[in-house]
């Protein structure tokens, strides 16, 4: 199998970004829960979570965008197969 350390990476990544996602989100609360004030408590809790959301989808896309490279890349040598045979 052609790319087998990209499909590696591309999974590798996928896992790493539910991972943060998981970590940041719980991190995100316990920061939130240590701050003095309440307007403290909503900015920690929202800004973890909006960081760690960004981070995830930053992640899963290129995740995704290796994927996509790795289908163009194999769909390209089989037209270019089918051409030569013709």
């Amino acid at each position: 199998m052609k790319h087998q350390t990209l499909r590696i990476a591309a999974t590798l990544l996928t896992i790493l970004a539910w991972v943060m996602g998981a970590i940041g989100a719980v991190v995100s609360v316990l920061v939130g829960i240590g701050a003095a004030t309440a307007v403290a408590k909503i900015g920690f809790v929202l800004g973890g979570f909006i960081i760690s959301a960004v981070s995830v989808i930053m992640m899963l896309a290129v995740s995704k965008l290796i994927y996509l490279f790795i289908d163009i890349e194999e769909d390209l040598a089989k037209i270019a197969r089918s051409a030569d045979g013709k």
